[in-house]
């Protein structure tokens, strides 16, 4: 394999010189050398940081020193706190979440917005798929803990705006600037805890990770609608804001990276670390994925579908993506994201199953709540409740399969059979109807909560084995952007899918037969109230109301059709993945 390269690497070492350290590039060094440490697609051997079936039967048979000598420069009660500290943002970005998600129809309704109740979520969503990817280099050159404040103290102020804007605009202003410190909060208390231990262990604190974000997307829904119902929605937002200053003294007081860390960043004065930054390549990079996200959210409404706003941003879009590859390939010395590594088949299917997977799950959190708050009647407190599910189900999900993986160091079956549970509990929630059990209602959640839990726990963990260590930053970010995106196309097309047949439906069940006493001015009147508020499905007159419910029952199910569709894909690209092997050692020699 040594002389096969991919035809994405130029190992050229003068080319890679970094003349602003005086020294080869340490990104671009090391991925001159990746098609000797990562298996390519045109080759079905593997190397150190990927191996097959075979690789790993012999080194489990055999028990290979770095499996019995595992090190570490930290007790477990300093590993504790240091991995507790950054948890507290894994925790505060799911709270925050799941409040949205709960009142997202009450807030909507609240400033009359709810045909465009999609701009309140997807706000939140562009930003965060846009500066995602940005944070794992930038850390690599600056370090995990300044950033990790950074994106504390840029949540907050999000909050404190979308707390005090009552109107479209200012509300989605405050969520962006959110989505932009939530962005970082996750993506880096990833990265730093794979600084810290080793690849082999990292399913499980991966798994105790996601019960701190399951933690707070349970609560979330509870605490919002506690907030909603004494306080107000907007209480709910400020109440964040001392949770994210408490986060970023935490990381400030207690995340000491060892000695040699990647996450200590690059040493050098600060003129020659921002030297290192990609701004060229950050610049195209984001205004490509906030060109693609715009145009998502927003064609079918604001954006006319084939108009000149409609190909100017594709057009857009595509042009910066190009520019974005041209300047990662031939111009960056520290790329933002190195490119070179979607030519292997574990990053890329990894990637592409969390897009697919991702989109799947949103688009349900986001209908299910509409479902019960519509069609079923019930409240933002009742609603949180059966909430509860997805977070037990993430919980038990995650850290399952971390235990899995530690003890067995595989994850390609675990992939497989998770991903058909989630299959199934997706498809029971398209077939949740209005007569379903009260009993079903508080636990459907739980399979389609813990398929997704060990599908990102089992992709990320096979993700950074298939590449060095070095790039575990950079690789990391990626599929967090694969997540960010896949999350915002998944609310934008279930949300266009969502409103085309509400409207449809509503016009030809209240229009077909209008009923004395009312004209077919009144009648639109209510259809534009029943459109634009979901709580006015049971405030609207009586004789019209079954009509609208069945309206909401229908247009919700074709939104969840599209979340069974999209998790099916997923777990199809899944099948992909390679089984690579999981190192004991933080070096992985």
């Amino acid at each position: 394999m040594g002389q096969e390269h991919s035809p994405l690497l130029k190992p050229d070492s003068k080319a890679l010189d970094d003349p602003t350290l005086a020294s080869p590039g340490l990104v671009a060094r090391d991925l001159a050398h990746l098609d000797e440490q990562i298996d390519p697609l045109s080759t079905t051997s593997t190397p150190n940081y990927g191996s097959s079936s075979q690789d790993i039967e012999s080194q489990t048979q055999s028990g290979s020193p770095e499996d019995t000598d595992a090190t570490t420069e930290f007790t477990s009660a300093q590993l504790r706190v240091i991995i507790g500290s950054l948890y507290v943002g894994s925790f505060l970005a799911a709270l925050d979440t799941t409040i949205v998600t709960t009142l997202l129809s009450t807030i909507a309704s609240s400033i009359n917005s709810v045909s465009k109740m999609s701009w309140i979520a997807a706000s939140y969503l562009l930003t965060c798929s846009a500066f995602q990817p940005l944070y794992g280099k930038l850390s690599d050159i600056y370090g995990r803990k300044p950033l990790l404040i950074f994106s504390n103290v840029t949540f907050a102020l999000g909050c404190l705006i979308s707390g005090f804007s009552h109107d479209l605009i200012g509300l989605s202003v405050g969520r962006a600037i959110t989505g932009i410190g939530g962005g970082g909060l996750t993506s880096l208390g990833t990265i730093a805890t794979s600084d810290l231990v080793p690849l082999k262990s990292r399913g499980v604190y991966q798994g105790l990770g996601n019960i701190a974000f399951g933690v707070g997307a349970a609560t979330g829904g509870i605490y919002g609608a506690l907030f909603e119902k004494y306080l107000g929605w907007e209480y709910a937002f400020f109440s964040q804001v001392p949770i994210a200053l408490l986060s970023g003294f935490l990381i400030w007081k207690y995340l000491q990276l060892p000695k040699g860390s990647l996450g200590l960043g690059l040493p050098g004065s600060r003129l020659a670390k921002l030297k290192q930054v990609d701004f060229i390549g950050a610049t195209f990079l984001v205004s490509s994925l906030l060109s693609f996200m715009v145009l998502v959210s927003f064609s079918g409404n604001e954006i006319k579908v084939n108009g000149s706003g409609f190909w100017g941003l594709i057009i857009f879009s595509l042009g910066t993506l190009l520019a974005f590859i041209y300047v990662e390939l031939y111009v960056a010395t520290q790329p933002i994201i190195p490119v070179q590594l979607f030519a292997y088949i574990t990053v890329l299917s990894s990637g592409l199953t969390n897009w697919f997977m991702t989109m799947s799950v949103f688009t349900y959190l986001f209908y299910m709540p509409v479902f019960w708050s519509s069609v079923l009647g019930l409240t933002p407190t009742e609603i949180g409740l059966r909430t509860i599910a997805n977070f037990v189900g993430v919980s038990s999900g995650s850290f399952l399969s971390g235990i899995y993986m530690k003890r067995t160091g595989r994850y390609y079956k675990l992939a497989v059979i998770t991903g058909l549970f989630t299959i199934l509990g997706v498809y029971q929630l398209y077939k949740t109807t209005k007569t379903t059990s009260l009993f079903f209602q508080y636990i459907e959640l739980l399979i389609p909560g813990a398929g997704y839990a060990a599908s990102l726990t089992v992709t990320l963990i096979a993700l950074i084995a298939a590449v060095p260590h070095d790039q575990q930053a950079s690789t990391t970010s990626i599929q967090y952007a694969f997540r960010a995106t896949g999350s915002t196309i998944g609310v934008s097309v279930s949300s266009f899918i969502f409103q085309k047949y509400l409207l449809s439906s509503l016009n030809k069940n209240l229009l077909a037969n209008i009923p004395e006493g009312f004209t077919k001015a009144d009648v639109l009147k209510i259809i534009e109230k029943s459109f634009n508020s979901s709580e006015y499905t049971w405030k609207a007159p009586e004789v019209f109301r079954n009509a609208i419910i069945d309206s909401y029952d229908l247009s919700t199910h074709k939104a969840l059709l599209f979340s069974v569709v999209t998790c099916i894909i997923a777990v199809i690209v899944s099948l992909f993945m390679k089984e690579h092997h999981l190192h004991s050692s933080i070096q992985r020699k």
